[in-house]
């Protein structure tokens, strides 16, 4: 899927910008060759901009890893935002942070992508009135872990245009300045996001690439952002014998599957483990899920806040069999605190799990008990 609006000459740019200007500089008739002769700002058409465009401190394109360039995408539409609005922290309250704990640190594995709709007014006056991020929407995307940011309008800031009050201090750019100061690049003027969404919709990843050219020292660059859906990950195979007792090994096997799905927060394989008719037992919430499907819910909404898990590597593993029964338990810290002082600390918990063979032969997880563990 290209995101991109085509260079030619004359195309919209900022106010102030260079204008676009393409021409031949060679033809085949008196030449024996074409070369068409370029000029244009660094931020014309679908472009990057990279931290050094507003701070002469920071870093240039090229200084960025190639990694912040694509990703997965987690797309928020904000379309509800009127024209010359700001976008809010409550507009975006409902994105994914940008990486997982097995990610790391600084490696995000998504790319935002705002749907403000206003791609469809390209080329027209309405386009300076487009919708821009307030300095809270700006810093929950920081703080989300988010290394680039692109949406389909001008800029992520006010664009001056006619009817706009003045600005009370010139040349200010708050959303740039906090994106950019945290090193996440920001593109502007993406086109066809509503062929993202669609497809995020119909339940496919969509891997994002936004490669801008290569030229030292720049401020920002011309880009082709492209976009392709793919296929979701299979599950992996639950376990499946014709039946008889568990072994040891079954039952190490079905445990690291189901705490491996869980540090990724790989939803549709974490709950592929549990039984339909697993029970729950949480100590941090007042009524424990009577349900797989009430956990699930309890689960989306862990995330959708932000949750986090810290560390999920088994220690103090006790494994009981119990025939086509084994109980499973460890000591895991998982829960994240966060103090006054704004420390984050882990909590260690001793998590039970009873495993169960299903009548298909597969091994499951009929219950889970998650207590806090004693000191």
């Amino acid at each position: 899927m290209d995101l991109s609006v085509p260079l030619r000459t004359g195309m919209p740019v900022y106010p102030g910008d260079p204008d676009v200007r393409i021409e031949a500089a060679l033809t085949v008739a008196g030449d024996g060759a074409n070369v068409l002769s370029l000029a244009m700002g660094t931020h014309a058409g679908t472009h990057a901009d990279a931290p050094l465009h507003v701070s002469d401190g920071w870093a240039s394109l090229d200084e960025l890893p190639l990694e912040v360039f694509s990703g997965k995408a987690e797309l928020a539409d904000v379309r509800g935002v009127a024209s010359g609005r700001p976008i809010t922290a409550g507009d975006l309250s409902g994105i994914a942070p940008a990486g997982t704990p097995a990610s790391g640190p600084g490696h995000p594995e998504r790319i935002l992508l705002l749907r403000t709709g206003f791609a469809e007014a390209w080329g027209t006056d309405e386009y300076l009135r487009h919708p821009w991020l307030d300095a809270a929407a700006a810093q929950l995307i920081v703080d989300l872990g988010y290394r680039a940011v692109g949406l389909d309008a001008l800029s992520v800031d006010p664009t001056p245009h006619p009817g706009s009050a003045p600005s009370s201090a010139a040349h200010s750019f708050p959303a740039h300045d906090i994106l950019a100061g945290s090193g996440c690049i920001i593109v502007e003027n993406l086109t066809g996001l509503e062929r993202v969404q669609d497809a995020v919709q119909s339940g496919s990843a969509v891997e994002v690439f936004l490669f801008p050219l290569s030229i030292p020292g720049a401020d920002g660059a011309p880009i082709r952002a492209v976009a392709r859906p793919v296929a979701a990950a299979e599950p992996p195979p639950p376990v499946r014998l014709s039946g008889g007792d568990l072994s040891v090994e079954e039952v190490q096997d079905a445990a690291d599957r189901l705490m491996a799905a869980f540090a990724a927060c790989d939803t549709e394989s974490y709950f592929a483990s549990f039984s339909p008719e697993a029970t729950f037992i949480f100590h941090p919430e007042a009524v424990s899920p009577a349900s797989r499907s009430a956990y699930r819910e309890l689960w989306d909404g862990w995330l959708a806040s932000g949750w986090q898990v810290l560390d999920c590597s088994s220690r103090e593993q006790h494994i009981q069999m119990l025939g086509t029964t084994a109980v499973f338990s460890h000591r895991v810290a998982t829960t994240v605190q966060t103090d006054r002082a704004g420390g984050r600390h882990a909590s260690d918990e001793r998590e039970t799990i009873v495993f169960s063979r299903a009548g298909d032969g597969s091994v499951l997880c009929v219950h889970e008990h998650l207590s806090l563990f004693p000191d």
